[in-house]
């Protein structure tokens, strides 16, 4: 529960360190749904949030593909539950590449 405050709090503190005129949005990963619409609820207008897992799909058994793999590339913020929830995604950060902070 304190890891989930902390990672709500720094994608908070992340999305409004932005200068209020500055028009590029922070792009955010969030593995699933609900972590997506967290962070488009904190963010606002100054997020552009990618969802891996849909609100209809399985973070246990998801499979990633070469697209999910190139949107995690070019995010800037990536958002996880972490504890073993999403086994695939050490391995997705790795493959692309990626120097989001997580």
């Amino acid at each position: 529960m304190i890891t989930r405050r902390l990672l709500l709090a720094s994608t908070a503190a992340l999305a409004f360190a932005a200068p209020a005129f500055a028009e590029e949005k922070l792009k955010v990963i969030a593995t699933f749904s609900i972590l997506g619409d967290i962070v488009a609820n904190v963010g606002g207008d100054r997020v552009e949030v990618t969802t891996l897992v849909g609100p209809d799909g399985d973070a246990h058994v998801f499979q990633p593909a070469p697209a999910d793999a190139q949107a995690v590339a070019g995010a800037q913020v990536i958002v996880a539950n972490g504890l073993g929830f999403e086994g695939w995604m050490d391995r997705l950060i790795e493959a692309s590449g990626t120097n989001a902070a997580l």
